[in-house]
């Protein structure tokens, strides 16, 4: 079975799959898809469900429809009517948040809307392909100075870089910390600690990444400023020698 999810930016599509997947998880394979991203959402997806399978390839929604428990999420920037989806039975959900200022052209493309508590942006749905950047990045194996991130996050939201519609990530820090970052317009900065062991040995190989939305995006320098965020190999093995080294001693010292 193929279920699509469309709806406002930020109303809580994924939380919503991810709501559904809990429910569903180890009765059959589940399958999420949410195309032309770096895989944010699919990656904080899979550390609640770890069986989850993940597939960037639209084609796969139809090749598997009648076989697996398929999730598609489809982005703001991508069209509610895909041709490919004409293939396949499926069904439409609509995630909108009650805030969003505009419901129509998702209330007549679905087959069942669910209307969110969550305060999305305000962003109009009018807002077309033409008129919305993206720009995302893979970041694995980088890790971040906590200050320096802190000022480039803000900097970026109060839009220093473009309009920005909608922003999240996933980082690595310093200290061995993974976190998801998320934003929205005129909201308070989302940070959440993920449920994952410290990496205090060498860069980190698990994912991390960043996707941001928004209008007139200054790509080069988001890209230029983020870089200069992220520690060179002499300053992340000093930090983790002093981290390893804590742990070692703050038994003794704690005695």
């Amino acid at each position: 079975m193929l279920t699509v999810v469309a709806g406002s930016l930020g109303a809580g599509k994924t939380h919503w799959i991810g709501e559904q997947m809990t429910v569903q998880e180890g009765s059959e394979s589940l399958l999420y898809i949410n195309p032309m991203t770096i895989g944010v959402d699919a990656y904080r997806l899979l550390l609640d469900v770890p069986s989850l399978q993940i597939e960037a390839d639209l084609s796969k929604a139809v090749q598997l429809a009648e076989s697996e428990l398929i999730y598609l999420e489809l982005g703001h920037h991508l069209s509610l009517d895909l041709p490919l989806l004409a293939q396949v039975p499926h069904r439409r959900v609509a995630v909108i948040s009650a805030h969003c200022p505009t419901h129509s052209d998702w209330e007549q493309w679905a087959d069942e809307v669910v209307i969110s508590t969550v305060i999305g942006s305000d962003a109009s749905s009018d807002i077309t392909d033409t008129e919305t950047d993206l720009w995302q990045a893979s970041l694995q194996g980088q890790v971040l100075d906590p200050a320096s991130l802190h000022t480039f996050w803000q900097e970026l939201v109060q839009g220093a870089y473009g309009q920005m519609m909608r922003t999240k990530a996933v980082f690595e820090l310093a200290d061995g910390q993974a976190i998801y970052i998320d934003h929205l317009p005129q909201q308070e900065t989302t940070y959440q600690d993920l449920p994952l062991t410290k990496w205090l040995n060498g860069r980190p190989q698990r994912f991390s990444g960043i996707e941001m939305m928004g209008q007139g995006l200054a790509k080069e320098a988001i890209a230029s400023t983020l870089k200069d965020c992220c520690l060179t190999d002499e300053t992340l093995a000093s930090h983790q020698a002093a981290l390893q080294q804590s742990q070692v001693y703050s038994p003794q010292e704690a005695a």
